[in-house]
């Protein structure tokens, strides 16, 4: 079995941290809210940081015009794609008027040309940054102090020679003579 050396094994170990703290800086995404999309459902997501309003609607007449409100107040009109659905992002400013709760409708056509009403709430931004969001960063800061550490007790076990322990008596028992 081959041994490696003390600075073979220090960058080795550097390298590995310095990949999983990339993987866990750059890699990863903020997730989503979880939201279940039917024939029958309106989702609502805050997307960019809680700055817009994303509309989803399902199920429409493919490229008809639809017209999305917020309350009774008009925010925009809309073409659904070749599939029926329906994708408007709504900056905060026009939502503004509308806080949390406040009702988000959608009309238009469906595929058999019935009229077709989506109803939906506006649902609350995130207030903060929660612990997860600290998670990459902790698990970067123990990594680089666990290795410092290590490196540390390493370089000190090397300076001071370890003392010579011997079973008792044997020292009184085999002096040279």
């Amino acid at each position: 079995m081959r041994t490696f050396s003390t600075p073979t094994r220090l960058a080795v170990a550097i390298v590995v941290m310095a990949l999983g703290l990339w993987g866990a800086l750059f890699v990863t995404r903020p997730a989503a809210a979880a939201t279940t999309t039917g024939a029958d459902k309106l989702a609502l997501t805050w997307v960019d940081g809680g700055r817009q309003l994303q509309v989803d609607g399902y199920a429409y007449r493919p490229k008809a015009v639809v017209d999305v409100r917020l309350g009774d107040s008009p925010l925009q009109q809309a073409r659904s794609d070749e599939s029926g659905r329906v994708q408007v992002t709504v900056p905060q400013e026009l939502v503004a008027a509308g806080q949390s709760g406040a009702s988000i409708i959608v009309t238009g056509r469906s595929v058999s040309g019935a009229s077709r009403v989506l109803i939906s709430a506006v649902p609350p931004r995130a207030a903060a940054r929660g612990p997860v969001d600290a998670l990459p960063w902790s698990i970067a800061a123990l990594a680089i102090a666990g290795i410092a550490l290590g490196a540390l007790h390493r370089l000190r076990s090397r300076r001071t020679p370890a003392p010579s322990v011997a079973p008792a008596g044997y020292l009184s028992r085999h002096r040279a003579a």
